[in-house]
């Protein structure tokens, strides 16, 4: 990988504002709405992979 410059102007440092309760509360609305449709089979398969994964060293 190369080293990226930041063009005149430009700022690449991202600086992220903390949530607030009303946008967090959203956020988990469309994750459950998103759980919901998967399904039992498909979520855990995807929790399966994710325990192998979370297994491998670093």
């Amino acid at each position: 990988m190369a080293i990226v410059k930041e063009p005149k102007g430009i700022d690449f440092v991202v600086k992220s504002e903390p949530w607030t309760d009303k946008e967090l509360k959203e956020f988990r609305k469309v994750m459950e709405k998103q759980k919901s449709k998967l399904g039992e089979k498909k979520r855990s398969k995807i929790k399966e992979n994710y325990k192998k994964v979370s297994k491998q060293p670093a």
